[in-house]
């Protein structure tokens, strides 16, 4: 049996702290890439806060859970994408009534354009640039460091498809790169 297993079941048996150690090493990540996809720190929040009491009522309910790495990144990804929708049929018209486009206009300064140029938020910014099906896969093996397979899991594809989204990805990313002349050397250089 293996360490995820005995902290399920101690969950299982009441222990409260084997829950917190169970989900611990991954809430930075599943963080990540909650805001990744919804691109708002409260939405972010909010969705893994949601991923979390699922995850344990579903360990609770006694669901069997073989790969708990795996699993937990799928139940993030798809409470963020619910979050997102909710959001999107909540989004407001008017921009005199949305304070977050209030707050977006206002924080735009010098300083945070000066942030931006740094090469890793404008690799960021132009993977997110990406359409939905090729921006996840790379999110996740990039920045998670997440295998084919796990990703594979996360988003109840087929490893093949996987890949498929993921060589699309570079490849339109690569455009993008030639595009954007801070990025020309590299897309020489690393052949993306």
């Amino acid at each position: 049996m293996n360490e995820e297993q005995k902290l399920l079941n101690q969950i299982r048996a009441g222990d409260g702290d084997a829950f917190s150690l169970l989900v611990e090493s991954l809430l930075s990540s599943a963080y990540r890439t909650a805001y990744l996809i919804l691109g708002s720190r409260e939405l972010a929040e909010d969705a893994v806060q949601i991923a979390l009491e699922d995850c344990y009522l579903s360990i609770m309910r006694k669901v069997e859970i073989r790969h708990f790495k795996a699993w937990f990144y799928r139940l993030v990804y798809t409470r963020s994408i619910d979050v997102y929708r909710k959001q999107k049929r909540n989004q407001f018209t008017d921009i005199d009534v949305n304070p977050e486009a209030i707050t977006r206009m206002k924080t735009e300064s010098a300083q945070e354009k000066a942030v931006e140029k740094e090469t890793r938020q404008e690799m960021l910014q132009l993977i997110t640039s990406l359409k939905e099906e090729q921006r996840i896969p790379l999110l996740l093996f990039y920045y998670e460091n997440l295998s084919v397979k796990e990703i594979s899991l996360i988003l109840n594809e087929n490893n093949n498809t996987v890949k498929t989204r993921l060589a699309r990805g570079r490849k339109k990313l690569g455009e993008l790169m030639k595009k954007d002349r801070h990025f020309q050397l590299e897309e020489k250089s690393y052949g993306i």
